[in-house]
């Protein structure tokens, strides 16, 4: 008995630092998407790829590559960093000959480029999140109601209680935005390993929910969560491995 209680005690305490190092040393992603011009995707890649050979093989220049396979975006390319804190930001310089290049390789074929966007991981909201990119992320930005960011989050502690509990195999990462454009907003990924991987579970998450909480729950919390959302957009990301650090770096 005396172990057991020792052995929850260290875990609860492992857990409160764990909570106070991710308040204090926030995990930074910076994310652009880029859009070639039209005729100009091949070209754009084979001068993404090159840059990425040269100037991003190693963790202090580390970089992933998505291209999106489905929303209002699709066609375009996003790149992130891996996470990160603030002060990294500050101290990153770029290798020598990496913005020649850049300007060189790949700006000529690009018509837009989205502004930078800085997102928090967020490991309270996230469920058994990926330690390495998975082949494809589905993508939800929700905009939560002004005003409605505890109502919004309390449903989602929720969801995320009913789905350990339940078991759920689902890798779920999130992310707050931090600041760059609108506000009030967090970025909620689902791991795939192929578009099958939409279909619905064995448990549905009404059903999570009714099991964890209660008859009537399921649906109590689910228009909660709904009542406190302004708008959001989905997209489908495949990783560009090839446009990426090698994992291994």
């Amino acid at each position: 008995k005396g172990d057991k209680t020792m052995k929850k005690t260290f875990i609860l305490l492992f857990a409160m630092i764990t909570m106070i190092y991710a308040k204090d040393n926030p995990q930074i992603l910076r994310a652009n998407y880029f859009e070639a011009k039209a005729g100009k995707s091949a070209q754009f890649v084979k001068g993404l790829k090159d840059h990425t050979t040269k100037f991003h093989q190693t963790l202090d220049h580390a970089v992933n590559t998505w291209e999106v396979v489905a929303g209002d975006r699709t066609g375009q390319f996003l790149r992130t960093t891996y996470h990160q804190g603030w002060v990294d930001f500050d101290e990153y310089q770029d290798l020598p000959g990496d913005p020649s290049h850049w300007e060189r390789s790949i700006t000529p074929h690009v018509k837009s480029t989205s502004g930078n966007v800085f997102w928090e991981f967020n490991a309270e909201l996230s469920h058994n999140p990926p330690k390495t990119p998975p082949k494809m992320f589905a993508f939800w930005k929700v905009q939560y109601k002004a005003g409605g960011w505890k109502k919004h989050h309390d449903a989602l502690l929720k969801v995320r209680q009913a789905q350990k509990e339940n078991n759920s195999k689902s890798q779920i990462i999130v992310y707050s935005k931090a600041i760059g454009g609108e506000g009030r907003m967090y970025a909620i990924g689902v791991a795939l390993d192929g578009w099958a991987d939409l279909n619905p579970g064995a448990m549905s998450l009404y059903e999570m929910l009714e099991t964890s909480f209660g008859e009537g729950a399921g649906n109590k919390i689910l228009q909660a969560r709904s009542e406190a959302v302004e708008k959001y957009e989905s997209e489908v990301l495949l990783f560009r491995p090839d446009l990426s650090t090698p994992l291994s770096k």
